[in-house]
């Protein structure tokens, strides 16, 4: 392998700074046409829900001879205990394809039950009882419509399931104005970069298959003689 000397490589560098701004220009302008113009944005929108103790009587009264019971949620170490074990459970019920087809149904969605099913994401708070329903769609008011739908319905279908109530929302989701997938300073800076690398990687190429001599070792290595030589011009009106 041909050796490559530092000195030759940086002044190379040096003398094709042009190349690599003009190519980090060029990346620059491409990549944020693209993310621009080409780039759907996407917008994400967040439920949350905590799992409760189910409704039982609170307590009894007696006002004129008549007794009424009051109702009211208490919670107890079995509904806890219970709550851990369908975390779970629930989690995979809010994404199955009976919850699913009745959120389409309800906002008229034009996408299938696998296509909303990929654009949901569930997941849980390590130690609670609270789940969270994230949804991204191209359309943000429709993001938070799904993930409201998503919580109303799933409620609905615990109580039809268990015969219990004992799922609360916690936060609803709204819309979000800024997408989640266009960031165009972070994007800038990003090309930015790319550009610089490439930059540097086509002018190395350069070098590399670069077959001018550039010195008298390189002519000396060759088994030529070297009769003269020329050097450079100095500065600042230096001699010759």
């Amino acid at each position: 392998m041909e050796e490559i000397n530092i000195k030759n490589l940086f002044e190379f560098f040096i003398s094709k700074l042009r190349v690599i701004i003009l190519v980090n220009i060029l990346v620059v302008l491409l990549g944020s046409i693209y993310s621009l113009f080409f780039v759907k944005p996407a917008y994400e929108a967040t439920t949350t829900l905590v799992l409760t103790g189910t409704a039982e009587p609170k307590e009894t009264k007696e006002t004129n001879g008549k007794t009424s019971i009051e109702d009211g949620v208490t919670i107890t170490q079995n509904d806890v205990n219970l709550n851990s074990k369908l975390v779970a459970t629930y989690r995979e019920i809010i994404k199955s394809k009976t919850v699913l087809k009745d959120v389409i149904n309800t906002l008229n969605l034009d996408c299938t039950t696998g296509g909303l099913y990929r654009n949901i994401k569930v997941s849980t708070v390590a130690d609670t009882e609270m789940i969270s329903i994230t949804v991204v769609s191209d359309k943000a008011e429709e993001a938070a419509a799904i993930a409201n739908e998503l919580a109303r319905i799933f409620s609905g279908q615990i109580k039809e399931i268990y015969n219990i109530e004992n799922i609360s929302i916690i936060d609803k989701a709204e819309v979000q104005t800024v997408p989640i997938n266009v960031n165009i300073v972070k994007q800038i800076v990003i090309y930015a970069l790319i550009g610089i690398v490439l930059g540097c990687s086509v002018v190395f190429v350069m070098f590399y298959f670069d077959n001018t001599l550039k010195d008298t070792n390189q002519v000396e290595k060759l088994g030529l003689t070297v009769l003269t030589s020329i050097p450079e011009k100095q500065k600042d009106g230096g001699k010759q």
